[in-house]
């Protein structure tokens, strides 16, 4: 069997990681290509060799395809002095009886002829060599040599190698999938022929590396800041999406790459390097309407603003017969803003919204009231008007987060809302959306309603 010059192995590691690891033999079907071309296979049998009785001869007449791949006809074939083998187009890859064939791309015609075993000869050996960056691994025991006829269609090791090697920066850890001679890759599994001298084959060894993500430094996070993850070299994987962190005030709008410094796309498809990589999360403030609720018949008030931007309290715009107005109640942390005082956006929860209820005290106004904010522990003898109306086009029934859609979101936010509502309180605007089940209040048959209707089973709100 001819072989050419081994080839550097560290080119056929890039060859082979070009290509996308742990696939099929190294080579692209016909059938893959656009027009699928018309091949002729060819079976010689030699002319002194004899069927066995259950061997369908008429099943290796020549024949042509356009499938991209073939199947070797089952048979077995007998010659005075020798043993069958299985069959070979190449000399290097050996197939058995009824084996899946899978055509290369450049070829027109596929000539089949027998592998022949005397076994009379010499056997020959099969070595395998672990080689990674400058290092050569200690075989496993069962990675040791094995020995084989001239022409014997045989099986490399096929069981997956993993080695580790202890290094000053800590753990290298390898896997391989592929083989090499030297000239060409072959997946764990294809069978090759023996050569009529030693051989030695070389298990490409992929590195395994940690793959971090980071949320960066930055605040307003909400859960943990890291996660890593194992992965191996060469390997096609889909970056973690945009829920892989959450961040109040900010979405996460894509992944920064420590390998490349290239900026990916949530839940894109990249291909694992050499070397552990962290990929930091993008962060971008979010548009909010900032939502200011006069309450006792007046119009709410939306002003826009993006996270970390700083409004001004609007003025109520209405008058209420015996009272005054107090100040704007934040729904989330209870603090007061006067009309005119500056609110910075710190953005909320994601899901949730951002608004105020307007505060009415009785009387008016004491003398020497001033815009400076004051927090909701001052205010305890406060009485806050309930009443709470929008414009329609404010309202979108099941909306509970404020995202502009129904989901099993909105039902999530419900239930959050009532199991810790200092926390994940809804907005005035949320609580009016999600209160779709026909009784007064945001209860967790609201939730149970919005499930209902996001899984098919009702067609509309009760409220509706």
């Amino acid at each position: 069997m001819k072989r050419s010059h081994r080839r550097p192995i560290a080119v056929l590691l890039a060859a082979a990681v070009s290509l996308g690891a742990f696939g099929g033999w190294f080579t692209a079907s016909a059938a893959d290509t656009e027009d699928k071309k018309e091949v002729r296979l060819v079976f010689q049998i030699d002319e002194d060799a004899e069927p066995s009785k259950t061997t369908d001869v008429s099943l290796f007449e020549t024949t042509t395809t356009t499938d991209g791949h073939t199947n070797i006809p089952v048979g077995t074939f007998f010659k005075k002095g020798y043993i069958f083998a299985g069959w070979t187009y190449d000399d290097v890859v050996g197939f058995s009886s009824g084996q899946f064939v899978d055509i290369p791309d450049d070829a027109d015609e596929l000539v089949f002829h027998i592998c022949w075993v005397d076994s009379t000869q010499d056997k020959h050996t099969v070595k395998y060599v672990l080689e990674r960056d400058g290092i050569t691994f200690d075989n496993p025991e069962w990675l040791e040599e094995e020995s084989y006829y001239p022409n014997e269609v045989f099986n490399p090791n096929d069981t997956t190698v993993f080695v580790e090697k202890e290094t000053e920066e800590g753990t290298l850890k390898y896997v391989s999938k592929w083989l090499t001679d030297g000239e060409r890759v072959f997946s764990y599994g294809t069978q090759l022929v023996m050569p009529d001298h030693d051989i030695t084959l070389y298990p490409i060894l992929y590195k395994k590396i940690q793959l971090t993500y980071f949320a960066g430094d930055v605040d307003r996070l909400n859960g943990n800041d890291t996660y890593s993850f194992e992965k191996t070299e060469g390997t096609s994987d889909e970056l973690a999406n945009a829920e892989r962190f959450s961040r109040s005030g900010f979405e996460l709008v894509g992944w920064t790459s420590s390998f490349d410094g290239k900026q990916y796309k949530p839940s894109q498809t990249v291909l694992m390097p050499g070397e552990d990589v962290v990929y930091t999360a993008v962060w971008q403030p979010i548009d909010y309407k900032v939502v200011f609720n006069p309450g006792n018949g007046g119009t709410s008030i939306k002003v826009p603003a993006t996270t970390d931007e700083v409004i001004t309290c609007p003025d109520p715009g209405i008058t209420v017969e015996g009272k005054h107005f107090a100040g704007w109640k934040s729904t989330a942390d209870g603090t007061i803003y006067q009309a005119g005082d500056e609110y910075k956006v710190l953005g909320a929860m994601p899901g949730m919204g951002i608004s105020f209820k307007a505060v009415w005290e009785d009387g008016d106004a004491p003398e020497g009231t001033t815009s400076a904010s004051t927090t909701a522990a001052t205010t305890a003898t406060t009485s806050v008007t309930t009443v709470e109306t929008f414009v329609p086009e404010d309202i979108i029934c099941g909306d509970a987060n404020c995202d502009k859609k129904v989901s099993v979101a909105d039902s999530v936010a419900i239930l959050q809302h009532i199991g810790n509502l200092d926390k994940y309180g809804l907005s005035a605007l949320g609580k009016v959306n999600g209160d779709v089940d026909g009784e007064a209040g945001i209860t967790a048959n609201d939730a149970l309603t919005i499930q209902q209707l996001d899984a098919k089973l009702i067609t509309k709100f009760p409220v509706e």
